[in-house]
């Protein structure tokens, strides 16, 4: 049965395939690194300020001067590992919240496969029932040329690490195939810790014995609902669109679902130990005694 939070998706424009957020993690990604972000947005005919107002999905001409563009600034061709892994759930929107409360990483693989076009259309997802466990593939829906790898990476990087939050850990069985050539810098993918991965295949798929499918991080045993995982996800847009975004406090508000502006701003305080204002003025600073 569909999840009721994303039983009726939108569905992506002809030529978008994925949401600006991403993007904007690459943004901020290239600025950890000390590289100039904007000047990269630039080159592939973006620019922050319109970027973190406007939710236009970028198109394939976009995405790939974009990936280019920032792994020839950070000269790190696993860039998309980076993007990927360090991708929090709430950036995959209902995708990443239905696929980590799911029941059990059964279900949550399910989700990936059926919703994973919502995320991102350069492929789709079948989930296959096999006799030892379930085998998730994609088929390429969109030619990206010169950054194929740094998508496929980024999708991998995005799944693994929606995998880990389900269940609490990377299962053990899991294996990886990838329909790219064995990189020289391939000890990249060790950070996933995963049993095996195999380079070279006909099709990108993840693999699960069916011994692990039942896997389940129960939420209510570590003391975290999905309401939890909502509410950070407030607290964390709130904080970045006052530090990065010129947008009125009443928009900000209006945006993260609270009617009454004055509500917002007391729950800013709470959550960060100042008010939007001081949180905008000091670029998203927290006060030293914030938690």
């Amino acid at each position: 049965m569909p999840r009721p939070d994303i039983a009726h998706p939108p569905l992506p424009q002809p030529g978008s395939l994925v949401p600006p957020i991403y993007a904007r993690l690459l943004r901020m990604l290239l600025q950890h690194a000390d590289v100039d972000g904007d000047r990269v947005l630039a080159a592939a005919g973006l620019d922050w300020g319109t970027l973190v107002k406007d939710d236009t999905r970028l198109g394939r001409d976009t995405i790939v001067r974009l990936a280019e563009g920032a792994m020839a600034a950070t000269r790190r061709p696993w860039l998309g590992l980076d993007l990927g892994g360090g991708a929090p759930v709430s950036a995959h929107g209902a995708l990443g919240y239905a696929a980590v409360t799911s029941r059990d990483l059964r279900e949550s693989l399910h989700m990936l496969a059926r919703y994973g076009t919502t995320r991102n259309d350069t492929m789709a997802w079948t989930c296959i029932d096999t006799r030892t466990g379930i085998t998730l593939q994609a088929t390429e829906r969109t030619e990206l040329g010169s950054v194929r790898g740094f998508v496929i990476d980024t999708v991998l990087g995005a799944v693994l690490r929606m995998i880990e939050t389900a269940v609490g850990q990377v299962p053990a069985s899991l294996r990886i195939d990838l329909p790219l050539p064995t990189p020289a810098w391939r000890e990249q993918y060790q950070r996933f810790r995963v049993a095996e991965l195999r380079f070279e295949q006909p099709a990108f798929a993840i693999h699960v014995a069916r011994r692990d499918l039942a896997l389940i991080r129960r939420l209510h045993e570590d003391g975290t609902t999905f309401q939890q995982l909502l509410d950070a996800a407030r607290k964390q847009r709130a904080l970045w669109m006052l530090a990065h975004t010129a947008e009125p406090v009443e928009e900000i508000a209006s945006r993260l679902g609270y009617v009454d502006t004055s509500n917002f701003s007391r729950t800013v305080r709470r959550w960060f130990g100042a008010t939007p204002r001081e949180l905008r003025e000091s670029g998203g600073r927290l006060p030293p005694a914030a938690p």
